[in-house]
């Protein structure tokens, strides 16, 4: 299984399993499995905050230019 097919399968449960994501982390790991040590290094990593400074620089960025 690709990333691309993991993200896009993930991205499409989020969207439509309407349950908070926090919840849908929840159902799909399991103590000592693959999903919740990648989340584990994702978060040691600084993860969280890298994407949300990314989704406020990009927003930042679009008012920019609209206002060009």
């Amino acid at each position: 299984m690709s990333a691309y097919t993991l993200v896009l399968g993930a991205g499409s449960m989020a969207t439509n399993a309407g349950k908070h994501p926090g919840q849908l982390k929840d159902d799909v790991t399991s103590p000592g499995g693959t999903t919740i040590a990648s989340i584990h290094e994702l978060e040691r990593s600084g993860f969280r905050g890298i994407l949300m400074n990314a989704v406020v620089s990009a927003g930042k960025r679009r008012r920019e230019l609209s206002q060009s």
